[in-house]
């Protein structure tokens, strides 16, 4: 069993797990694959709904992009809302809207009604703005929100105070999400798998699903010891579809990225309150976009996207570093204690999908970093999709979603893009 990577998240998890690797065949009402946070919400609520499911992990609970994200939870996409529009229509644009708070409250329902110790607060969340040229882009966000959704919350902060909001005089404004949230990401997978496995959810880590196939009214899943059979499969393998064979349906339609993180020792207090002072998370508007944090004692978290490939080398974590001083230079003498990183999951249309690839089958994935809070609602869908029920998300559950072309040259493509966005982002347009 592959160990976690050496994250802040792992080293100050409260709660452990272990689940012994699957030995004997079974059978259940849904299996599913991937302990992650796609996985183990759809076991919640199947479980819920009273059917007997089985989630098989390769590895450990959490181990994969879930347990080493940002914890960061938004009520949006990579579009604004208007842009949205532009490309779907209004009722569409509402529609993704709406699931955008439905995928956040879901995530609050599942840590609230199992009380689930992981840190999930409602602290807010900023997207603060480099470039005054993005300003507007913003300003006609809240507008639009307020004009065509009565949704007065999210507001524009001037330069000022997104300084004071910030703490640095980095950026030129800030947008304001008052409903966002932080949680422990491994945490709230190690705790609600345990809680799901108290009430009879049966998980095994360890255990690298080889295969399936359907058979009548049946899905047969081979893994390396024994074999499950089902009624439905859901399969929740997201940037790491490709870990195992039993993804390889999935693999191609997604382009992972490596996301790449480094957490500082904890701040001195004098320095820990001039930060993102009012407790928001920041993920912020540049090309090559970076998300940041102060964590429960006082460290400083921050990330960005890792190089074509997908992995991260020491030189992008040294890279990361010197971004990180770039927006705090006041943090030049503080100790990096951590740096590890994870697979984003990009599609072409930048939405999330969710779906069937037979009639048993189904998955959902392709989160494109805001993964937090979209997976909780996708794993209440797919459960439901394991019911009978099928989702209505517009382009997200309706849009073509099909192995990407040349698949194989995503790299080269990849440091193509990336070197265009750090151009972009260091001419300030």
């Amino acid at each position: 069993m592959q160990q976690y990577p050496d994250s802040w998240w792992a080293a100050s998890a409260r709660q452990h797990c272990a689940f012994p690797a699957l030995a004997e065949d079974t059978e259940v009402d849904v299996a599913i694959v991937g302990g992650g946070f796609t996985g183990l919400s759809a076991a919640h609520h199947l479980q819920r709904a009273g059917l007997q499911c089985a989630v098989l992990e390769a590895n450990r609970i959490g181990w994969g992009a879930s347990g080493r994200n940002g914890g960061i939870a938004v009520p949006r996409y990579k579009w604004t809302y208007p842009e949205l529009e532009r490309k779907y229509g209004f009722d569409v644009a509402a529609l993704m809207y709406r699931s955008a708070h439905d995928a956040l409250d879901t995530l609050e329902s599942i840590v609230r009604s199992r009380g689930l110790d992981c840190g999930f607060a409602r602290t807010g969340h900023l997207t603060p703005v480099v470039s005054a040229s993005d300003v507007p882009r913003f300003s006609q966000d809240v507008q639009w929100l307020a004009s065509r959704l009565a949704d007065t919350w999210p507001r524009v902060a001037d330069e000022v105070e997104a300084a004071q909001k910030t703490g640095t005089s980095f950026y030129t404004a800030a947008y304001l999400e008052p409903r966002g949230a932080v949680i422990h990401p491994l945490e709230y997978c190690i705790t609600l798998a345990k809680g799901l496995h108290a009430d009879g959810v049966k998980i095994h880590c360890d255990t690298p699903v080889l295969s399936w196939a359907c058979s009548g009214d049946a899905v047969v899943i081979q893994t390396s010891n024994a074999r499950v059979r089902a009624r439905q499969l859901l399969l929740a393998t997201n940037a790491y579809s490709d870990l195992t064979p039993a993804g390889k349906a999935l693999a191609k339609r997604v382009v992972p990225v490596a996301s790449a993180v480094i957490a500082t020792e904890p701040l001195p207090e004098a320095l820990r309150s001039t930060i993102l002072p009012d407790g928001e998370a920041a993920t912020d508007a540049k090309r090559l976009t970076n998300y940041y944090r102060v964590l429960r004692d006082g460290s400083f978290f921050f990330g960005g996207r890792g190089g074509a490939s997908s992995r991260a080398s020491q030189r992008i974590y040294d890279r990361l570093r010197r971004d990180m001083l770039a927006i705090y230079p006041q943090l030049e003498s503080v100790r990096v204690r951590h740096q590890w990183f994870g697979l984003v999951a990009v599609t072409l249309d930048t939405v999330p999908h969710i779906g069937s690839l037979q009639a048993r089958v189904h998955y959902g994935m392709g989160y494109n970093g805001r993964g937090v809070a979209l997976a909780a609602l996708f794993g209440r869908k797919l459960a439901q999709m394991a019911l009978g029920d099928m989702p209505q998300l517009g382009p997200m559950s309706e849009g073509s979603f099909q192995p990407i072309p040349f698949h194989a040259f995503r790299v080269p493509a990849k440091q193509v893009v990336i070197s265009w966005k750090q151009l972009v982002d260091s001419l300030g347009v």
